[in-house]
């Protein structure tokens, strides 16, 4: 018989230690796995998203409040800007493509968002995949042609049951309020004209309109006279411009210009995204990971306990395997595959359970935010080195029973049968 099949009937011997020592293990390989997950796939959505555009401009405030609300419709606007800043950096030289973005009513807790119809067109081309992204592909549907049509994404379509050709009136503000104490705009509704296809992206979870929509939703009402609207035409304002450049290159130069030039604040969203992570999230990563290796910690003495203590169950047994042939080492082999086995065991189940966790949680942020987490994908350097710090660390708990076992005094031990 195998060294490894003795020491499989030794753990199955004592199932009940043996599954109490493998969840052990499992709780905290699932938790450092799930921090170690979701923070790189959330890194790699929010990195995606922020590279879509080289530049967001918005009002004067924080600039990740500005990139939060503009490309991931997760945080309030810093303010409003003119409109003829948009119009003015529209046609620099270095500007690609600039798109309005105008904010400040909701739908049921879903963003409606006024823009231009040549948005639903736009493609760029992932960094971090090399693919080229189109993430306003159409499910049913067209673009909005005139105001008070709307395209709504694939999430808001299915969380509220909208279908081509339905109407609905949204509230103002960003937060959603019981039904009393809600502002609708009863007399401005929307009618369904275009749903996106889902992206795993935050339009998922938007509404779409024409910027003319959201200024008539918010116009005065009764006020006819051609002065009040000429004054109205020249006080429009938008939330935000989203920008590419003709080359990346140009980002720090077209931030400095814009925030010497404009009553307004140009950023750049891909390293908003980056100081996110490297300042706020990154603290709570490894305190987190801090945790997990805790757990492992304290189930490697679990390991080492259960097979110290099984030692002196079964010391008439291994003096039994002495007397038959077996050498010291090859019962210092057992016991260290014993230990093997059960961290073995432990990091395979914890990498199903951080799976879920990762599954459960992507399933809110998905419904929350529009970020879709991939699961049971390829293991990165970091979780490898990780499952190879913890099947180390176990491998070490058996150490001491291990050489418990290779002193064992065998004549003592058979004199005692």
């Amino acid at each position: 018989m195998s060294l490894w099949r003795i020491a499989w009937c030794y753990l199955w011997n004592r199932k009940l230690t043996t599954l109490l020592t493998i969840l052990s293990v499992a709780l905290g390989v699932g938790l450092i796995y799930s921090v170690l997950t979701l923070r790189e796939e959330t890194r790699k959505r929010f990195e995606e998203e922020g590279q879509a555009f080289d530049i967001v401009v918005g009002a004067k405030g924080s600039p990740l409040q500005l990139v939060l609300s503009a490309l991931y419709f997760m945080d309030v606007p810093t303010g409003n800007i003119a409109l003829s800043d948009y119009e003015a950096l529209k046609k620099h030289e270095d500007v690609a493509a600039a798109f309005p973005i105008c904010m400040g009513d909701t739908y049921r807790g879903f963003r409606i968002v006024g823009t231009t119809p040549d948005l639903f067109g736009y493609t760029w081309t992932s960094a971090i995949t090399g693919e080229t992204r189109q993430p306003f592909s159409f499910a049913s549907g067209r673009p909005f042609e005139k105001p008070m049509e709307a395209v709504v994404g694939s999430a808001v379509a299915r969380a509220e049951g909208i279908e081509l050709g339905d109407s609905f009136i949204g509230s103002h503000g960003f937060i959603e309020l019981p039904e009393g104490l809600r502002h609708d705009h009863s007399n401005s509704p929307y009618t369904v004209v275009g749903i996106l296809a889902a992206s795993g992206t935050p339009n998922d979870r938007a509404i779409f309109c024409s910027v003319d929509s959201v200024w008539n939703v918010h116009a005065h009402h009764g006020e006819e006279d051609a002065d009040h609207r000429e004054d109205q035409e020249e006080s429009r304002e938008v939330t935000a411009i989203l920008i590419a450049l003709e080359s990346p290159s140009l980002r720090f130069q077209f931030v400095e210009y814009v925030n010497d030039s404009f009553n307004a604040m140009a950023t750049i969203p891909i390293q908003q995204v980056a100081n996110l992570y490297a300042n706020i999230l990154g603290t709570a990563k490894s305190v987190l990971l801090a945790v997990g290796y805790l757990v492992v910690i304290i189930s490697a003495i679990s390991v080492l306990i259960g097979l110290y203590l099984s030692i002196f169950q079964r010391k008439r047994d291994l003096a039994v395997m002495r007397a038959l042939g077996a050498s010291a080492y090859e019962i210092v082999s057992s016991v260290l595959i014993e230990a093997f086995l059960v961290t073995l065991l432990g990091i395979g189940a914890g990498w199903i359970l951080g799976n879920g966790v990762c599954w459960a949680i992507g399933q809110y942020l998905e419904r929350r935010y529009g970020l879709g987490i991939g699961i049971f994908g390829l293991l990165t350097q970091e979780e490898w080195a990780a499952f190879a710090t913890i099947a180390l660390v176990g491998l070490l708990a058996g150490i001491l029973p291990a050489w418990q076992a290779y002193r064992t005094d065998v004549a003592r031990d058979l004199a005692e049968l």
